[in-house]
């Protein structure tokens, strides 16, 4: 192989390298030892807010739901099959879960209806309830999917200012990070060496001719 095109392939395996590197790195610190991984939003239009299986059944590990509201009032934290969940929502306000990013820890919302939510209380579809003042939390096992998380208030009224965290927490998740952050590092430390040995060298100054007598 020609030293140069040699040297430029070592240049790619090294940025190649140093970028798994930095991706490892940086997700072990995010994840942390226990390996959770965290998203939040929070939704100020009056109205439920929801996130569907979608994005709560897209792991498959237990996720955690907190819901928190800023004025203190009482949350109202429910899981029902998906289909259940949207017949007694129908078309009062609501607003859906519609995009999670893990590298920002946010979610996106999407806005729909306008109707009041009755009460939902009495309804026999939930699989999960909690109820709090000011907070509410649920842990989601998969398997029961599709399903659906709801957050309301405690009564009829419409929820306002709340805030909606979800947690997934897998150990194994925070190795792996770790074993990609040194793979990619010995891999860049591979192709330096490889690039130093191969570099070109210096000749020297050169050296004058012999003299021949005149």
């Amino acid at each position: 192989m020609p030293a140069l095109l040699r040297r430029a392939l070592g240049l790619v395996v090294v940025v190649l390298g140093a970028a798994l590197a930095v991706f490892g790195v940086s997700n072990s610190i995010r994840l942390g030892p226990s390996g959770e991984a965290r998203l939040s939003v929070t939704a100020k239009t009056p109205g439920s807010l929801v996130v569907g299986d979608g994005v709560l059944n897209s792991v498959d590990v237990p996720v955690r739901i907190t819901a928190t509201r800023s004025d203190g009032g009482t949350v109202r934290l429910m899981v029902a099959p998906s289909l259940d969940a949207r017949a007694v929502l129908a078309g009062s306000a609501v607003s859906t879960v519609s995009a999670a990013h893990y590298a920002s820890g946010t979610m996106d919302l999407r806005t729909s209806g306008s109707g009041a939510l009755g009460d939902v209380s009495s309804a026999d579809v939930w699989r999960l309830s909690a109820k709090g003042a000011g907070s509410a939390e649920l842990v989601v096992n998969q398997g029961s999917g599709p399903e659906t998380a709801m957050v309301t208030s405690g009564d009829a009224s419409a929820l306002r200012n709340v805030r909606m965290t979800l947690t997934w927490a897998d150990q194994a998740w925070f190795f792996e990070a770790l074993a990609l952050a040194v793979i990619g590092a010995i891999i860049a430390a591979f192709a330096l060496g490889d690039l130093w040995h191969t570099r070109p060298h210096d000749a020297g100054p050169m050296q004058p001719g012999p003299r021949h007598g005149t």
